[in-house]
């Protein structure tokens, strides 16, 4: 409604798209240095990210399709990176909201064939989105 632009999200099908379309896609992930060992295929190196965006900008290529994903449907960093990609001029960005987490679960449940990653993970909980519902507060 209004002025506003709604942001774009893909699903797990899409993913599964991109990794077999790679040469087309850029994807892109917010987790930590530390979090990098599993990985959807294809994603670009954390190291080499800025490099190749600033060479895209460069190249005015921005209408390249760039993929992002974080952690887990909670993770904000997906939004902020989403809203930096924007700002600098390109338009075909897209966020999986499931992020990795998601796509861990399926993986579990329908194999590393259909769901591949970097890595085997054997602890999918440790990316599992933080509660706060049931949490308790400091009483008197």
């Amino acid at each position: 409604m209004g002025n506003s632009q709604s942001i774009r999200k893909v699903n797990y099908e899409d993913i599964q798209y991109v990794i077999k379309n790679s040469e087309i896609h850029i994807t892109i992930n917010t987790l930590t240095q530390e979090e990098q060992d599993c990985l959807l295929p294809n994603t670009l190196n954390i190291n080499k990210e800025e490099g190749i965006i600033n060479q895209l900008i460069i190249k005015g290529n921005k209408h390249v399709k760039i993929i992002i994903y974080g952690k887990n449907c909670n993770d904000e960093k997906v939004y902020i990176k989403y809203n930096q990609l924007t700002s600098l001029g390109f338009y075909n960005v897209y966020i999986y909201p499931g992020g990795l987490f998601e796509w861990l679960l399926l993986q579990d449940i329908y194999g590393s064939s259909d769901f591949p990653t970097t890595k085997k993970e054997l602890d999918i909980l440790r990316y599992k989105p933080n509660k706060i519902l049931n949490i308790q507060l400091l009483e008197y």
